[in-house]
């Protein structure tokens, strides 16, 4: 690794076990990390992922996402003063399906209030990045548009599939009863839909016909660690570009040279897992 690199200054959001929270601490233990993580955040007392940051010398807090939820179902929202147009913030938002307005703007509130607590968090610690690690919340646009501007997009998430299929919870789940033949993980940037982000890397794994899921989740997971320290490593040299097609969509291009050779150890690795 290049060591003139500027280090990246990196939040993580970890909901359970925050194995690649792990990942990320030991690599950068080991000098193969062009990043140091400068806090961890969880919307669970009991997550794992916060003893970790412990046990790492990591500042780690808490944010009550039931307790905020809670507060929003039996508050009055007109009396209430939120940060932000909830109408709007509705009008924008794609990640809440229910047909009930009344529903949606009161789980919305919820999370506002969470996310008004989690964004005064994270900023006193000034990160490059917010890195969703198993993070098992919804984002709203309220937090999104906090981090994300035009052209500085700084909210990453590794998903356990080849999006764009696959979204949601349950990527390796679904990968394998779909019956597919080879699995993936991808790295994205985040937006204000459920996956649906700029893709920033994907590696693949073969699924073999022994395979169960757990052994898929094995080998996955092992690639995870891989995409993902990998694609940190490009921001922080600076080889991730933003383009925007003609459609308006956003896309990334990777400038590493060695590009091409990273995809192919990637697979090579997959092979071995």
């Amino acid at each position: 690794m290049n060591t003139t690199r500027r280090k990246l200054r990196l939040a993580v959001l970890v909901s359970g076990g925050g194995t690649n929270l792990q990942a990320l601490l030991d690599r950068a233990a080991e000098g193969e990390l062009a990043a140091e993580v400068v806090v961890v955040t969880s919307d669970r007392a009991d997550a794992y992922g916060l003893v970790r940051a412990e046990r790492g010398g990591i500042p780690h807090h808490v944010v009550d996402y039931k307790a905020h939820l809670q507060r929003a179902r039996e508050l009055d929202l007109l009396e209430e003063i939120l940060p932000v147009d909830l109408e709007e913030l509705d009008r924008r938002q794609r990640i809440l399906k229910t047909k009930d307005p009344l529903k949606r703007l009161r789980h919305l509130a919820g999370l506002v209030f969470a996310e008004k607590e989690m964004m005064e968090l994270l900023d006193g610690y000034h990160p490059d990045y917010i890195c969703l690690a198993g993070f098992m919340r919804l984002l709203s646009p309220y937090f999104i548009s906090h981090y994300n501007q035009r052209d500085s997009w700084r909210i990453l998430n590794v998903h356990p599939a080849l999006l764009p299929a696959f979204p949601g919870q349950h990527g390796y789940e679904d990968t394998f009863a779909y019956g597919a033949k080879w699995g993936g993980v991808t790295v994205h940037f985040a937006d204000e839909g459920e996956d649906t982000g700029p893709i920033i890397a994907q590696g693949v794994y073969p699924i073999w016909p022994a395979d169960d899921l757990e052994k898929i989740r094995k080998r996955g997971l092992q690639l995870e660690y891989e995409v993902y320290s990998q694609c940190i490593n490009w921001l922080a040299a600076g080889q991730v570009k933003m383009q925007q097609d003609a459609d308006g969509r956003m896309k990334t291009l990777i400038c590493d040279p060695s590009y091409a050779d990273i995809l192919s150890k990637w697979i090579r690795k997959s092979f071995a897992f």
